[in-house]
């Protein structure tokens, strides 16, 4: 029997009047990866960051229910706060290392805890950049600003200063929306070969990426959990037409969309800019429907049409390159 690492039980999470999470009780299994699904603006986001306690930095926002792990509830008023976020790294959606030497990158969280020893710190940054597949590629400049690695091994620095901590869990924000697809795979290799050791909860928009990572899968729609499962059961045999539709890439099929525009070959901010001008056009209540090639893209328009009131109807990859976005104007 597949043993629990978390446990969620009745959340339930507001923002501005907004229900972002409706009752939402499941169990994510240790040792495996669990990939949280659905479109935009479902709240797989907002799951993630209860687990850690980062929804406590957003404004507006109320929250109730328990997330236990190991026999803890990270609610509780009595919970650390640092204790929790240590046994939980984070891998944002961008490369955020630290404006510090690649070395320092992975030893600042160990120093923060209390490891001072030069020789323990050495082991500790070799060991975790060699995990995440980044030693070999910067043994030799170790002192140098880890803002001079590329985009995607920025990001594997990011994972393995993470690592450095020791956590338990590792949480996954859309982590490779912003890389190419071959720094893309390097991310997904990594994450395949960390399940051994710890418990991963991955968000991602990517249905494929979903299913060649996962190994139990969480669709939320609107706020409400859909259906959750072993993988093989939910992407085979989903229970909920729901998810067959979103898997299927058909929730929409009943929709009128009333202006498409293709925007490949176009960067962020142009994309944005340019889904703006084509909605400023539209009626209020009409939709459109974007089709980008830019990764960015893909996480950035959607964030900032629902920041703007928009509502997202459905973001998917239609092919290697492309994505397509749905979006409703405000009415």
């Amino acid at each position: 029997m597949t043993e629990t690492q978390i446990s969620i039980q009745n959340l339930n999470v507001t923002y501005n009047g907004n229900h972002a999470l409706k009752n939402i009780s499941v169990e994510i299994p240790k040792k495996q990866i669990t990939a949280i699904i659905g479109p935009s603006g479902c709240g797989k986001s907002t799951m993630l960051k209860c687990m850690n306690r980062l929804i406590d930095m957003t404004d507006n926002v109320t929250f109730s229910g328990k997330i236990i792990i190991d026999n803890e509830d990270v609610f509780d008023k009595k919970t650390d706060i640092i204790n929790i976020r240590k046994k939980l790294g984070l891998l944002a959606q961008k490369p955020t290392p630290l404006p510090m030497s690649i070395y320092e990158n992975v030893a600042f969280g160990p120093r923060i805890h209390g490891v001072k020893k030069k020789p323990v710190l050495d082991e500790t940054v070799q060991r975790c950049l060699t995990i995440t597949g980044l030693w070999e590629e910067v043994k030799d400049r170790l002192n140098s600003p880890a803002s001079q690695l590329s985009i995607g091994q920025q990001q594997r620095l990011c994972l393995a200063r993470g690592l450095a901590v020791e956590p338990e869990i590792i949480l996954c924000d859309e982590p490779t929306s912003a890389l190419d697809p071959v720094s893309s795979q390097h991310i997904e290799q990594q994450l395949l070969k960390l399940k051994k050791d710890y418990t991963i909860v991955i968000v991602t928009h990517n249905i494929h990426q979903a299913m060649r990572l996962a190994d139990y899968v969480i669709h939320l729609y609107l706020g409400e959990l859909v259906e959750h499962g072993p993988a093989n059961d939910v992407f085979e045999n989903p229970k909920e037409e729901r998810t067959r539709a979103y898997i299927n890439g058909t929730m929409l099929s009943d929709l009128k969309i009333d202006k498409e525009v293709d925007l490949k070959g176009n960067i962020c901010p142009y994309n944005f800019v340019l889904a703006k001008q084509a909605l400023h056009e539209l009626s209020k209540g009409n939709v459109l429907k974007l089709v980008v090639d830019d990764p960015l893209a893909v996480t950035e328009v959607p964030r900032g049409m629902e920041a703007d009131g928009h509502k997202i109807m459905s973001v998917k990859q239609i092919n290697k390159t492309d994505w397509e976005i749905v979006i409703q104007k405000k009415e």
